[in-house]
């Protein structure tokens, strides 16, 4: 090998090193494909989810005061009842019989009373015999009004309107007031009562708006309000209850069930970007954000809740920038790609976000 030779090897290597670099070939090839999103300030509605049970408006056992036997009926099972109409009847011969006598106890003594007040007038009487009849009248009237309320007693009335239960009762039962007759409930409108972790008590307030949903009507949503908030933690279990009335007009909801929840929470304003524009590498998040010379640049993000099929930013974009949508594993920082068209996202409308927070 001669001296020039020599001389002339490592010149010949840094060449070809050069001609088949990355930096060589990656400047040959075309600039990739990509679309493109406006980074957009969005309405985001926080709903925290839950799990209630419905109670009627009102509801009632039908149990009697005193103890009896039946002699009228009428408790048409599942059907519907006025306020006041009677139910049952129970044999009151016996306390009828106490009233009247009491009523004639009380006018004999009133006659008494009359004719001791004109002997009084004719001071034949003193002011103490007097006023001892007198006593002896407020007696017997209050006595009368026992027995008449004692009286009332064996006959059950609606105490309001509503539908009736199940019975197992007949004319001639023998009842006490341990037996439950039949129930009583007033479906027009339902108590939805459900839980709420305590960190959620400042997202809801008297007058939020919820939608519950059941396995029995699993297409129907049914839209209420709260109406009540328990002023008590539960200390065990960091909770509090919630209370809320649902509409029944048409009675599809009945005692007992179990709903699920959404309660409507405050509205926020958040930067929202498409999932799938976001990188993860372990604990942090980027995207590519492109510059006026197509040119992307890798940026890191702090990302907030999921919503659907985009994220929050909560730091690391601005609104109006341009970041890659589809097409990002085509790209690397500081490449410039091409954009046959932009994309951007289109506005729906405020978002729901499904608090991680809240108890299902």
């Amino acid at each position: 090998m001669t001296r020039s030779s020599k001389h002339s090897f490592p010149y010949l290597a840094a060449l070809l090193l050069l001609c088949f670099s990355p930096f060589s070939l990656a400047a040959g090839k075309p600039a990739p494909r990509v679309t493109s999103v406006v980074v957009q300030e969005e309405s985001i509605e926080r709903s925290l989810t839950a799990i209630g049970s419905l109670t009627a408006n009102q509801s009632v056992d039908i149990s009697p005061q005193i103890d009896g036997r039946i002699v009228s009926l009428k408790l048409a099972e599942g059907g519907k009842v006025e306020q006041g109409s009677t139910l049952i009847k129970m044999d009151d011969r016996e306390q009828s019989a106490k009233v009247s006598e009491a009523r004639i106890s009380l006018k004999d003594k009133k006659r008494q009373l009359d004719y001791m007040q004109t002997l009084f007038k004719r001071k034949a009487v003193s002011q103490d015999e007097l006023e001892a009849m007198q006593a002896e009248v407020d007696r017997l009237r209050a006595q009368l009004s026992a027995e008449e309320a004692i009286l009332d007693h064996y006959t059950i009335e609606a105490p309001f309107r509503g539908t009736l239960g199940f019975h197992e009762v007949s004319l001639g039962t023998l009842i006490n007031t341990a037996t439950v007759i039949t129930t009583l409930d007033d479906l027009s409108s339902m108590k939805l009562t459900f839980e709420l972790p305590e960190n959620t008590l400042s997202k809801i307030q008297p007058g939020s708006s919820i939608a519950a949903t059941t396995e029995a009507w699993p297409d129907v949503q049914f839209s209420g309000v709260i109406e009540t908030i328990n002023p008590r933690i539960d200390p065990v279990n960091l909770t509090f209850k919630v209370r809320a009335t649902l509409g029944n007009s048409d009675r599809k909801l009945r005692p007992g069930m179990l709903m699920r929840i959404d309660v409507a929470g405050p509205t926020t304003t958040a930067l929202v970007v498409p999932a799938r524009s976001i990188l993860f590498s372990g604990h942090q998040r980027f995207v590519y954000v492109i510059d006026d010379e197509s040119i992307v640049h890798k940026r890191e993000v702090k990302t907030g809740k999921t919503l659907g099929n985009q994220i929050a930013i909560r730091s690391g974009l601005d609104a109006g920038e341009h970041i890659v949508d589809e097409g990002i594993i085509k790209v690397s920082d500081g490449r410039q790609v091409s954009l046959p068209q932009e994309k951007q996202v289109v506005d729906t409308g405020t978002k729901t976000e499904k608090s991680s927070e809240s108890r299902s």
